[in-house]
């Protein structure tokens, strides 16, 4: 079998799929990956083949550009939509050369819609793979919106409008570059119907019973351990020199105009213990930082971190807050943006975390009373059992099960 994986967006979206690519060799077949500029190195160090999508997403998050205002407004907005630029013509173009042959296009959100339009182009069945609960169900609202707690009658109609906004917003651009390229346009959504691997763990969201196995599969996450990583000397003594630290981390985040604000109620609220902090020094508007605070700078992985941590103080990106629960280590979550907030209520109402922060209103107290949460007895058993149960799941190798039998289904009705 010969799959192409394409996906865009931070390291957080490029881990998975190298996961998934790296499963996918293991198991004997030919993989090739198309991916933003930050999954380059990442897919280098493992072997995987790498195609760079045209554009990058730290541009799209510098002030006043779309995803920096979306972030800031904590969901997409209109301008966010209209003023993004997904250099269409060209990752179709790249995306169709590179899949030719290939008999699965596995296409992850801010990418899929090229996938899929390419992989209409070169005869290959369609997979869309998610991190994030986006599909409509009656369970929960799309996890995307914002909006964790929506009515239950609402949830499903959201989920439909969710997509559909979605297509309508990329369907002139793309029918534009299929034009371009020689092609016909798409009337409808190529993502309607298509299968979906959920790649995310079933001890965090099950599920939805309105799901049916034959479109869906929950698999577990896609993760990448980290092997034969050696840290800098200075973060190695910080660790060993006393009691776990409290990580404190805002991951892609970090392009929030409120981070400065945020990061000074954190520190205060949190001290004197220990801290690891994962910072940009400009947000910490030229504050001094105490020897109980050790910066670091540069990729320092997650799952090497974590476990070496008293509570993870995070954003709740889907990454982030997987690796925290696997690690055990409970959470305090801090949501900015996307679907962030969903993550957040998810860990919380499971007992891994405390209540989330409002990033947009810090206060020291507040900070006070979730780090005394999350330190509390049964949060620490509840993240204890749910590390338990994920960490047996095997998400990417189930992920390569499925896609296993879906081209092989694929063969049988030729």
């Amino acid at each position: 079998m010969r799959a192409t994986l394409v996906s865009y967006g931070s390291t957080g979206d490029m881990l998975p799929m190298v996961a998934l690519a790296v499963a996918m060799r293991e198991a004997g077949h030919e993989v090739v990956t198309l991916g933003d500029e930050a999954g380059s190195e990442l897919a280098e160090r493992h072997g995987i083949e790498f195609h760079v999508l045209e554009g990058n997403l730290r541009e799209t998050m510098q002030p006043g550009r779309p995803l920096a205002l979306a972030i800031d407004a904590g969901h997409f907005t209109v301008k966010s939509f209209t003023d993004y630029d997904a250099h269409d013509k060209a990752r179709l173009s790249l995306i169709q050369q590179v899949a030719q042959g290939s008999d699965l296009v596995v296409g992850m959100p801010m990418a899929h819609y090229h996938a899929f339009t390419a992989a209409r182009e070169v005869g290959a069945r369609p997979v869309l793979g998610v991190l994030q609960p986006l599909a409509p169900t009656r369970v929960m609202a799309p996890a995307g919106a914002g909006m964790p707690r929506l009515p239950r009658w609402l949830r499903r109609p959201a989920g439909r409008v969710v997509q559909l906004a979605g297509w309508m917003n990329a369907r002139g651009p793309i029918n534009k570059a299929r034009l371009a390229l020689g092609q016909p346009p798409i009337k409808t959504d190529p993502s309607r119907d298509v299968f979906t691997l959920c790649a995310w763990s079933p001890t965090l969201v099950p599920q939805p019973d309105d799901w049916p196995a034959s479109k869906f599969t929950v698999t577990g996450r896609w993760h990448l351990p980290t092997h034969n990583w050696t840290p800098d000397p200075a973060l190695a003594t910080f660790l060993d020199a006393g009691e776990p630290p409290v990580y404190v981390g805002l991951g892609s985040m970090r392009v929030f105009t409120g981070t400065p604000k945020l990061l000074d109620a954190l520190l205060t609220g949190l001290a004197p213990r220990r801290i690891v902090l994962a910072a940009d020094p400009g947000a910490l508007n030229d504050r001094e930082l105490p020897e109980s605070i050790h910066q670091i700078g540069g990729f320092v992985p997650h799952d090497w971190l974590f476990p070496r941590c008293a509570v993870i103080a995070h954003h709740c990106g889907a990454g982030t807050s997987h690796q925290a629960v696997a690690s055990g280590v409970p959470s305090i979550p801090i949501p900015i943006s996307m679907d962030q907030p969903f993550w957040a209520e998810r860990l919380h109402r499971l007992g891994a975390a405390s209540t989330p922060l409002n990033a947009r209103k810090p206060s020291v107290e507040r900070v006070q009373q979730a780090i005394a949460e999350a330190e509390a007895a049964p949060v620490r058993f509840h993240t204890a059992q749910l590390a338990e149960r994920m960490n047996t799941e095997g998400g990417a190798q189930t992920a390569v099960t499925r896609l296993e039998e879906l081209a092989q289904g694929d063969q049988g009705r030729s």
